[in-house]
């Protein structure tokens, strides 16, 4: 693939680039998904068939997300008399395959999350699993918004997730009712076998008129290279859909430069997602510009047969690659940073240190809130293409409380994920703790410092 003419703006995951400089390498993907089906035979889509998967996928680098919720409930007795373990059983299986093959892979930067229906009847087992039998595997807990009426369940899980035990996300279906999964980092919908790709759209080095051009080239670059991968030739991989996930990063660049709030552009997104395009002010140029992006990308993705592709993935790898328009550190996806300088202790390269704009504005000054609205009102945004994917959103722990009012307002939003329990209010991070939040500044560093370590293992999806 020829990427010399590529538009600047236009921000290459890490395995994307590596891919592209080098076809002979591992696939560029970043997560898969696998559904087990209840089986221990020889099935392909069993239990065994997802170990050979999980291994095959862990060992070049990918995400995994295993699927459990199709597995018989623990302590079922079928027709040889034998006894199931139910789905919690196994979870020590995929928490050894990624400590083995992590620690022994040419690409060791893979992850696994085990996915489990909140309607199974092994969910509290499930949430309430001894995380020191299972330290190489994350739990995401799949929810219906009837969740809020169950009382017992919905303290136990998000007792669990206050913990950073799991994550949260509603289940997914697609244009023909039929179920679709999400990834490693909860922002890819996918069918078992299918796989993401992903790139963004710099925001912090584009014009406000250049923005509809940077989506569309973005979406043409990622559907050019999806061709070019090779995954129709894979022995574990699978096409059921045609999907990629254009997401973005460096909107709180943008919105410094061009003196924009986050609060103004929320209310502008509003006013955009009712039909309103108010131009007369940064904040409505902004929106709009955004509007058309979307728009004029989802052709080029139709055009190209895609069933989903916009995303808004966790970027902080890919993020500190780039730079905005006056030469600062981009700020990952959609989030304000938690500081505006920023020490990088890298294995490898030592400390580095990273600036955001000085008019950036931080975590803390933009408050949940408004992040939680900004959220919303970019979700409705992709969801009027018709080809919308979900935002990985975190929760800032120390800005909100999780309780019964906080999850009443998620599962009547269009947000699908509630990814990490994130410390916003400092400028640095513990992360001693594996599953304490972890800074997004911080990603690669802590990536880089488990491999020859005993903590157990985070994901960046979209390094």
């Amino acid at each position: 693939m020829n990427i010399e003419n590529l538009n600047p703006a236009v921000a290459m995951t890490g395995r994307v680039e590596s891919w592209v400089k080098n076809p002979t390498r591992r696939y560029p993907i970043s997560c898969t998904v696998f559904v087990v089906e209840d089986t221990m035979d020889e099935h392909p889509d069993g239990l065994e068939g997802s170990w050979i998967f999980a291994s095959k996928a862990l060992r070049y680098g990918a995400g995994v997300a295993v699927h459990l919720s199709k597995l018989r409930p623990k302590g079922t007795h079928n027709d040889h008399g034998m006894v199931s373990s139910g789905p919690c059983g196994f979870m020590e299986i995929y928490s050894k395959f990624n400590e083995i093959l992590r620690r022994g892979g040419t690409y060791r930067n893979g992850a696994i999350v085990a996915h489990l229906d909140a309607d199974h009847p092994d969910i509290l087992e499930f949430v309430n699993y001894d995380r020191a039998r299972i330290p190489w595997l994350k739990r995401c807990v799949n929810v219906d918004p009837d969740i809020i009426n169950s009382p017992d369940k919905l303290k136990a899980i998000m007792d669990a997730a206050r913990k950073g035990d799991v994550w949260i996300v509603k289940k997914q279906y697609d244009k023909n009712g039929d179920r679709i999964y999400s990834n490693v980092c909860q922002e890819i919908l996918l069918k078992s076998r299918d796989t993401c790709l992903l790139s963004h759209v710099n925001l912090g080095i584009t014009e406000i008129g250049d923005i509809p051009k940077a989506f569309r080239d973005g979406m043409q670059f990622l559907c050019e290279l999806y061709e070019e991968t090779g995954i129709e030739g894979s022995a574990i991989y699978s096409r059921k859909d045609n999907q990629v996930g254009l997401g973005v990063l460096g909107l709180a660049n943008l919105l410094a430069i061009e003196g924009v709030t986050y609060r103004e552009l929320v209310t502008a997104l509003r006013n955009r997602n009712h039909g309103i395009a108010n131009v007369g002010t940064k904040a409505g140029q902004i929106a709009q510009a955004l509007w058309l992006g979307f728009m004029e990308a989802s052709k080029v993705a139709a055009d190209n047969n895609m069933s989903r592709a916009f995303t808004v993935a966790p970027t902080a790898s890919c993020a500190y690659r780039y730079v905005d328009r006056a030469g600062y550190t981009t700020a990952p996806e959609i989030s304000p940073p938690i500081s505006r300088k920023v020490d990088r202790d890298s294995s490898t390269l030592g400390v580095q240190s990273y600036e955001f704009h000085p008019k950036c504005e931080t975590a803390e000054e933009v408050g949940w809130d408004t992040f939680f609205e900004l959220n919303c009102e970019w979700q409705k945004l992709m969801d009027s293409t018709g080809m919308a994917h979900a935002i990985s959103m975190n929760w800032w722990s120390d800005m909100t409380t999780m309780d019964r009012e906080f999850m009443s307002r998620w599962l009547n939003s269009p947000l699908k994920s509630l990814y990490y329990s994130l410390q916003v209010m400092s400028d640095t991070q513990d992360k001693t703790d594996a599953y304490a939040a972890i800074s997004d500044v911080d990603v690669d560093a802590y990536l880089a410092g488990i491999l020859d370590g005993d903590s157990a293992p985070d994901c960046n999806c979209a390094e």
